[in-house]
């Protein structure tokens, strides 16, 4: 079931004036980071396994760290690629409002999550420690709603 409008308007309200809004705990949602890395015309995604979507990778922001940090490190834990922010972009390029579905594996509840994404470039490429399906996809070839309209709002990069 997805959440309508005026639902999402008001977890998101709840979740930005919460004491932490990055918290896992936080049963209306939470602030999340996600790195979109772009290099020769093609974007670094991962195969969200429970999702069922090609996506950018990206998750938690841990205590301690911020978003644009949280960012770098999930892509590294997801691809094995080390990243850093692009001087032009330092800020957020898109925030996205989505629903994250109920996960009983992880006894999650359905919530919300107000991804920050950032745009990154590559330093370095290795051997991811997680066993996540990554690839590297022209751009043209993106499929995923929201990427295509960062794409298109980023106008050639």
């Amino acid at each position: 079931m997805n959440l309508t409008q005026q639902e999402c308007n008001d977890a998101a309200e709840k979740i930005l004036y919460s004491q932490n809004p990055f918290s896992r705990s936080n049963k209306h949602g939470h602030i999340t980071a996600s790195g979109l890395v772009i290099k020769d015309d093609l974007a670094l995604l991962i195969y969200h396994p429970y999702l069922k979507k090609w996506m950018q990778p990206g998750g938690h922001i841990d205590v301690g760290e911020n978003p644009i940090e949280a960012a770098i490190r999930e892509v590294y834990e997801e691809t094995g690629v080390v990243c850093r922010p692009i001087p032009k972009y330092l800020g957020p390029i898109d925030i996205d409002f989505h629903e994250i579905p109920d996960n009983p594996k992880k006894g999650e509840a359905r919530h919300l999550h107000v991804d920050l994404l950032f745009l990154l470039e590559v330093l370095n490429e290795g051997e991811s420690p997680e066993d996540i399906q990554k690839a590297w996809l022209p751009l043209a070839e993106i499929a995923n709603p929201r990427l295509q309209r960062v794409l298109v709002k980023l106008g050639g990069i």
